[in-house]
């Protein structure tokens, strides 16, 4: 895999359902057809990488995809069965009758070359790297996991996102809320983390000044969203029989992390074993 960028430098990123339609008999170009998957929509079946082969694992055909737009353009280079096993919808892009399919170039000027980066690191080494726990990275991250119906990396995305939060002692603030509601699903896991936070903040005894109300007023075009999501969880408290000394909310980010996967509640979870966490609830 590699990464070539075009004549004019990426400039840096301050951290601040449809079907696919019937291909004509000229090829037309996937990038407006292909919508948000649905949840029928699966991937190639994948192979066991601890077994196979190199070929096997990657194939030989490489595909150029282009991110961006203007100075922020980039192009990747990445291995095209290894893409299209993770991901239905650029399987379908790019092994149908689209002209992308025919070129083996894809044009994806509306996405985030930094975020798609780390989506072709992940796709090599199965781990979420290059964010260095800026929030708004794995925000991004998870926003092309999820337009892409890239099950797995929407997942690890989760997973080191909360894992960040825990060990920089980060809290989502009004406008990382926003930018995660902006170009997500309605019942999008990350949606799940935010109205939580959200939430919990607003009931939380307060942090020398670090919870003012102020702050949780919800911004952007999706700020209905995320007050009847966060006021859902509140009503839900109504519900609750607490034992003596036992908080009205947890803090999210001591949730189990299956809570913020894809799989069912009663489903294994397909990833590694969780390892241990200690519940400091001083950590906030």
């Amino acid at each position: 895999m590699s990464s070539q960028e075009n004549s004019n430098p990426a400039t840096s990123d301050p951290d601040s359902s449809s079907q696919v339609a019937a291909p004509s008999p000229t090829p037309t170009s996937a990038a407006s057809s292909l919508m948000m998957p649905t949840s029928n929509d699966k991937p190639a079946k994948n192979i066991n990488r601890a077994t196979a082969s190199f070929n096997e694992k990657f194939g030989a055909e490489i595909v150029k995809v282009t991110v961006g737009r203007g100075n922020d353009e980039r192009e990747f280079h990445v291995h095209k069965k290894l893409l299209c096993q993770e991901s239905p919808v650029f399987d379908r892009m790019l092994n149908g009758s689209f002209a992308e399919g025919q070129s083996g170039q894809a044009t994806l000027p509306e996405d985030d070359p930094k975020a798609f980066d780390m989506l072709a690191s992940w796709l090599y080494s199965g781990k979420v790297y290059g964010a260095d726990h800026r929030q708004r990275a794995y925000i991004e991250l998870f926003i092309l996991a999820e337009k892409y119906d890239i099950v797995r990396l929407a997942d690890n995305t989760m997973d080191a996102y909360v894992h960040a939060v825990i060990v920089r002692r980060h809290r989502p603030n009004s406008t990382l809320c926003a930018a995660a509601y902006e170009k997500t699903q309605e019942k999008s896991k990350i949606r799940l983390f935010m109205s939580r936070y959200w939430a919990y903040g607003l009931i939380n005894d307060g942090d020398k000044g670090n919870w003012l109300t102020s702050t949780f007023v919800p911004l952007g075009e999706k700020a209905q969203e995320i007050l009847i999501d966060g006021m859902g969880h509140l009503r839900n408290m109504n519900n609750m029989k607490l034992s003596k000394g036992q908080k009205l909310m947890c803090n999210p980010k001591f949730a189990p992390l299956c809570d913020y996967h894809q799989h069912g509640k009663d489903h294994v979870c397909p990833y590694a074993k969780p390892t241990k966490r200690k519940l400091d609830e001083s950590n906030v």
